[in-house]
């Protein structure tokens, strides 16, 4: 292995651990996400074409078989965050459908609670006209 090849597979292996940690220099962030590191991506980030690392060529095999061990422990990690990220969303779904339910409670009350005011406000009007016609009659005798 000349030093060429040493420099290019330091790259490589730089670049994978850049990507890995998240933190990525040539490539941007959206272009690639943490569970879909590939060889190409870790080709592209370390400065080479995507078709740079081969399976072919024995002096890459060590890098690769690191990246689809990774890949791997990346979608193990990625199917228990889904099913995590599954539960708290119907959770969400729940807490909002409960928070839908109050409100419309609140609401009915509400309504409830102005019509009560509406009929108090009448009585207490008819109220003040009896006790004003009482009194004029009381006056009156």
């Amino acid at each position: 292995m000349d030093n060429n090849s040493k420099d290019s597979l330091l790259l490589c292996k730089q670049a994978f651990e850049r990507l890995a940690a998240g933190k990525p220099q040539r490539l941007l962030i959206t272009d690639y996400k943490i569970y879909r590191i590939t060889a190409a991506t870790v080709s592209k980030e370390a400065g080479f074409d995507a078709g740079y690392l081969k399976d072919s060529r024995a002096k890459h095999r060590p890098i690769l078989l690191e990246i689809s061990q990774f890949k791997a422990l990346q979608q193990t990690r990625t199917g228990s965050e889904q099913k995590q990220i599954l539960d708290l969303s119907g959770q969400l779904q729940d807490e909002k459908k409960q928070v839908d339910n109050f409100e419309t409670l609140y609401k009915e009350a509400l309504a409830r609670e102005l019509v009560l005011v509406a009929k108090l406000a009448e009585l207490e009007s008819q109220i003040r006209k009896l006790e004003s016609n009482n009194l004029r009659r009381i006056k009156s005798i």
